[in-house]
Parts: structure tokens; sequence; C-alpha cells
């Protein structure tokens, strides 16, 4: 994979550029309990790169996940507030208290650290603190809750987690908020390259360049930090459609002022500097076969068509591209230590199946694979504590606190 990466005309930015061409050279990594050699790579034109062979985690030393629910919100208390729909954000902040940012009633709730209900904020509509699209919540440096909207051009609100509402903003310009897996004093965001109402927009299967702004700190104003590809899209005359087994842009923020960017082309991510878009590291895992079957294409169709489907619906899937090769991962997020997690491609089909994660370590070296159980969906990790939610065999929601478990030695 090559992707060139540019601040767009009118905007201040020099070229980067990323690709396979880096020489690879191996070594010996990881001298701590638990962790045994693995490929790495030396510095390549001012970028680190890392190229593991094999999971540096030694047999029996690898993480794992209870299944068992160290806190379950929706059975922690009674009430409408412990009711969930839509959940789009888990967290522990750092007085100990839960955070769940709802969609359903577009509310950040919180909770004391047991899960009983305290307090709410927000809720639908476009008044001051108020959510249309309540994406994500982002803890500050100063541990206020910032609810950020995915909605363009719509609101955003800081509260305090005792007292309430602090402040309101807009997030400017045509950028959706990111999430914000780690503290951050800093809003992120991602601008689309395209409108559909472009003169000179072609039909197939493309993936138009996007680019990652960042908020100004008074947060009245976004900067261009990279241009990026992004989202693989498949587009018609009418409309633009997500494709089968579609690639996904992912774009995470580190908390320390710089992004994880991943295409999902390969096992592979890159970090790159917040202010720049220089790229400082990239790591990949070689040789994992993202190949797929005619019979896992046909289940993945199935299961998008529904049960009884429109006919202007089977003409547009019909008229879709065959995959031959998956998305090399579904979601990817950064936890608390700052390891990198890449979640396997599981579709609409396998939505509920145990996923498969490949985790990093900060500097770039694969650690190895930590499953998390079925019909639980990740959004936090945190040193010792996943977050997320599981959905019962009625598909209610609940969001949960799972044990992460690190063996010693």
């Amino acid at each position: 994979m090559a992707a060139r990466w540019t601040a767009p005309a009118g905007r201040a930015g020099r070229v980067r550029r990323i690709g396979p061409t880096a020489v690879v050279v191996f070594g010996l990594v990881g001298c701590e309990a638990g962790l045994r050699p693995t490929g790495t790579s030396r510095d390549s034109l001012g970028v680190r790169i890392v190229e593991s062979v094999a999971p540096a985690w030694r047999e029996g030393a690898g993480w794992r996940v209870e299944a068992q629910p160290l806190v379950d919100l929706a059975e922690s208390g009674t009430g409408d507030m412990h009711l969930f729909l839509g959940v789009r954000d888990v967290l522990r902040a750092r007085s100990g208290h839960l955070v769940v940012a709802d969609g359903g009633s577009q509310q950040i709730r919180v909770y004391d650290a047991d899960g009983l209900f305290l307090r709410a904020f927000g809720g639908p509509g476009e008044g001051p603190g108020e959510f249309r699209i309540l994406w994500s919540v982002v803890e500050t440096h100063a541990s206020a809750l910032l609810g950020v909207d995915f909605a363009l051009g719509a609101s955003a609100a800081e509260f305090d987690i005792d007292s309430g509402l602090i402040s309101t903003f807009r997030v400017p310009g045509g950028a959706t908020s990111l999430r914000h897996p780690v503290p951050s004093d800093l809003v992120w965001g991602l601008e689309a390259g395209y409108t559909m109402e472009d003169e000179d927009l072609e039909s197939g299967l493309q993936r138009h360049p996007a680019m990652i702004v960042r908020m100004s700190e008074d947060r009245t104003s976004v900067h261009a930090v990279a241009q990026i590809p992004g989202n693989e899209l498949f587009f018609l005359p009418e409309v633009e459609v997500n494709p089968v087994m579609g690639r996904m842009t992912h774009v995470v923020p580190t908390g320390r002022g710089e992004v994880v960017v991943g295409l999902a082309d390969g096992l592979e991510y890159s970090i790159l500097d917040g202010q720049t878009g220089d790229v400082h590291l990239i790591a990949r895992i070689p040789g994992i076969s993202l190949a797929v079957t005619e019979e896992e294409v046909d289940r993945e169709r199935q299961v998008r068509l529904g049960r009884n489907p429109r006919p202007y619906i089977r003409d547009l899937l019909d008229r879709l591209p065959i995959p031959t090769r998956k998305p090399a991962y579904q979601n990817m997020l950064l936890d608390a230590e700052g390891n990198v997690w890449a979640g396997e491609f599981l579709g609409l089909a396998r939505r509920y199946e145990p996923q498969d994660w490949y985790v990093w370590d900060s500097s770039g070296v694969w650690l190895g694979v930590v499953e998390t159980p079925a019909r639980f969906e990740v959004m936090r990790v945190g040193v010792n504590e996943v977050f997320g939610v599981g959905r019962d065999l009625n598909d209610v929601e609940h969001p949960q606190v799972l044990r992460l478990v690190k063996p010693q030695g």
C-alpha cells in the first residue's frame, strides 16, 4: 500500500508520503518478562518502520478478557436511567465514575463506580448542552466531560461531572467529530473530500480523500493536519453505497497531540504528528490472509438484504462489486497505556461472534491477539478493564465493564 497524504489547496501543508519501500531489518525486541524475540526495523527517511513477524507475548503471557462483567449498568439499578438504546460510548472517568453516551435519549449519564445512577446531562435538541447525534464523550485533562455531536456543524458541550454545563461550542466547517478513546484537551474531526453534488464525481468503487482536522484550543476554528484516503464507497449517479466488506478509514487521537491512522488495507497503521501531519511511525504485521470465500460474501449479502428486501435494494446490492478480500480490521482504538488495538472484520453476518483484536504496544511491536466475548461491542480499553455494550438474546443493550487480565511474569 502506498498513500500520498497532503494538505488541500488553500491550506498550509507539505506533501506527506508513506509506502512499503522502507528497508526492514530484524532483531530482538522486548526484554520484559513474558515477551519473546520478534521482528523490528530501523528508521527510514525519518520514519520508524516496525514489522512484526510473530507476536511478542510468550505462551501463557497473553491478555484475556473475562466474559462475566464487573459492572452491568442495565442490572445495577432500576428505572429509565438503567434502560439504554443506541449506546455510543462508555468510559470510566479518572474520578472513578462511569459515564455513558446514550444515543436514544441524547444524554450523558453519570454513575458511581458500582453502577448507581447519579445524574444526566444533555438531551435531544439544539439548545445549550443538547445534541442531535450524541457521538462520544471526551474527558479533558481537567476532568471535564466534552459531549461531541456527530452531525455536520453540530454542537458540543463541556460539563463538570458533578455540577453540569460549563460551556458550549460548535464544530466549525464540514468536519464530523472523531471518537476520542483517551483523555484529550483537543477535539479532532474528519472532513470528506467530496459531495454528491460534485460534477466530476465518477461512478464506481472509489476511496476519495478525507482531511484530518484539529480544532483550535479556543474551539473557534479548525486546522488541517493531513489528507488521507477516506472510506471506500461505491458511487452511482444518484446515490453512494457502502460496498460489501468495504474498507473504512480509522483515525484515533492519542491525547498527546498525535493521531493513529489505519486504512484497513493490511494489518498496518501509522502515527502522525497532529501539528505537521508528518508520519512518525508505521507498524505492520505481514502475511495475515485477508481472502474471503464466496460463501462468506453471500452470507454477508443476505444479511444486508434482510428477509423481505424491496426490489430497489436488491437491485442496488446486485450492482455492487463482489469482494475477494476483506478489510484487515473493523475497529481501531487506543488503550489507556498507549497500545493500539485493531478488531478483526466481522461485518454484519458475524456481528454477534467473539472478536479477535490485534494489539501493538506503544512502540509498534505486535504483542498478540486478545479475544473479546460474543455479543459484546468494545468501545474503550483501560489498564485492567474493557468498556462496551453487551447484548442479550433479545438484543437489549447492557453497558458493561469487563475485566482485562494480564498475566505477570
